[in-house]
């Protein structure tokens, strides 16, 4: 068949020559096509990963933000109920959390005392009164923060008052608000606190 074709006229030969180069053009241009595919394919799943990964390493980071700013769990054994070996050490305890709850807030503790100790129908509440101070937002997030965490705490008296009212030459002065707030805890059950009962 090669002889055949050699032998052909130029005109045949000249024909086959343009289809098989036609032919080779085109087997070429698949195979293109073809890596071509291949290297798109290759980026668009490097892409995928990346980008999978780059969610990962957002929830990993939402995570350890939420655990370092997630408050201490309560000691061992405390749950809702005040905890200590002794009326003291729970009055220091509440002190502290006072004082911490306070800062947390940016709200300054002006005094704390001991309120006295109440008991009813067999529970006894160790509790103080404090005077803070500082903005709306702050005295807010205080009292909220009494209420909402463990141990829990009962706000039995609240007065507030506000000064450094804005005057209209100074509306971007904001007012202070000065707080004496009145709270009370539960002791554990066995636990008493000698005085007359009063419900908190």
């Amino acid at each position: 068949m090669l002889t055949a074709i050699l032998n052909s006229r130029l005109a045949v030969r000249r024909s086959l020559a343009v289809a098989i180069a036609g032919l080779c053009a085109l087997l070429a241009g698949w195979l293109l096509f073809a890596a071509l595919g291949s290297v798109a394919s290759a980026s668009a799943d490097i892409d995928d990963k990346r980008a999978t990964l780059g969610q990962i390493d957002a929830v990993v980071a939402l995570a350890k933000t939420m655990e370092a700013s997630a408050p201490p769990p309560a000691a061992a054994g405390s749950g809702e109920f005040l905890s200590g070996d002794s009326e003291a050490i729970i009055r220091g305890g509440l002190q502290t959390r006072l004082n911490a709850i306070a800062a947390a807030n940016k709200v300054v503790v002006l005094s704390a005392g001991n309120a006295p100790a109440l008991n009813e129908d067999g529970v006894a509440y160790l509790g103080l009164r404090a005077n803070v101070s500082g903005t709306l937002e702050g005295v807010h997030g205080f009292m909220l923060s009494l209420e909402t965490t463990l141990p829990v705490l009962f706000v039995r008296e609240a007065t507030l008052r506000v000064t450094n009212v804005a005057p209209s030459e100074a509306p971007n002065v904001e007012p202070e608000i000065f707080a004496e707030v009145l709270f009370y805890g539960a002791l554990p059950s066995g636990m008493a606190a000698a005085t007359s009962g009063a419900t908190p």
